[in-house]
């Protein structure tokens, strides 16, 4: 299940603020919030505004792009596939016809 903005956005806060070695209390301290607020924007119940974005920034010194670049956890079992992936596109390129030609014929046979 993919995460939405918000909650890939609180992550990304707490993550920050864990770097920092601080409380969720702290960091409202600083940010001028409730301590709810920031529970809310970190367990994604809650988006910010553009006021404290900019305020996040500060506090965290970094750039808006730093709040929002976000990192995808791939399991082991995705990794081993793209691995696998990787290593048919490299070495054995004349098998991605016949896999792309099954894949349609198995797609077309179960529109039956």
């Amino acid at each position: 299940m993919e995460r939405s903005l918000k909650e890939l956005f609180g992550a990304r806060i707490t993550e920050l603020r864990k770097k920092h070695g601080w409380t969720q209390q702290r960091l409202a301290d600083i940010m001028g919030l409730k301590l709810i607020g920031i529970s809310q924007i970190e367990r994604g119940k809650k988006f910010t505004s553009e006021k404290n974005i900019q305020k996040f920034c500060e506090v965290f010194n970094c750039t808006p792009k730093d709040l929002f670049t976000f990192e995808t956890k791939l399991t082991a079992e995705e990794n081993t596939a793209i691995a696998d992936i990787q290593n048919l596109l490299e070495k054995h390129p004349e098998l991605i016809k016949d896999t792309v030609d099954y894949i349609r014929t198995r797609i077309n046979n179960s529109k039956i």
